[in-house]
């Protein structure tokens, strides 16, 4: 009996290299409705389950620290506006980098036909430390019926001197987003 099941499979453990799934090509959420397409050579990593599937991260270089998140997530910390969310990035931004940070850049913006806020947060050198650059666009969707709604987001957070180079992969990833029907289920 215990041969029979291992050779249909039931006794063996999954294969499971890393602990993220590595995303290429086209990433769809279908958990809260949106899609990007990954510039080649770029490789996303996302979180096996059971943890939630937001989204995705890509390492851009390791050292130093460059990467660019891409999530999807109900709006928890129930922001109302679009100052409300930059204001909150720019106090993580301060405790992250732990000293001064000054927004370089506010505009209004467009992620997948939704209004957005697009801005880009500069740290101040540290004796250890390059300036860093949190560079986001951030929008809203309204849920039907009035709920929290969703937040998406795409954030480069990489070195000053890394940033000229680095918005073109954001950039990208900003241009291919799409928004799709939304799942309902919570």
């Amino acid at each position: 009996m215990l041969r029979q099941l291992a050779d249909e499979g039931f006794l063996s453990k999954p294969q499971q290299d890393t602990p993220y799934l590595r995303i290429r090509e086209t990433y769809i959420n279908y958990d809260y409705g949106y899609s990007v397409v990954l510039p080649k050579p770029l490789v996303g990593l996302r979180s096996r389950s059971p943890f939630p599937n937001h989204g995705f991260v890509i390492n851009l270089s390791e050292h130093p620290q460059a990467r660019i998140t891409v999530d999807g997530s109900y709006n928890a910390a129930e922001w109302n506006s679009f100052r409300e969310a930059l204001n909150d990035h720019l106090d993580q931004f301060k405790r992250d980098s732990s000293g001064e940070v000054a927004i370089l850049m506010q505009r209004p913006a467009a992620l997948g036909g939704l209004k957005a806020i697009h801005f880009s947060l500069r740290s101040a050198a540290s004796e250890s430390n390059e300036p860093m650059i949190r560079d986001v666009i951030l929008a809203f969707r309204k849920e039907p019926g009035g709920g929290v709604g969703i937040v998406y987001e795409i954030a480069l957070t990489t070195p000053a001197l890394r940033y000229q180079k680095d918005k073109r992969s954001a950039a990208q990833l900003i241009k291919s987003f799409r928004l799709r029907a939304l799942n309902n289920v919570r």
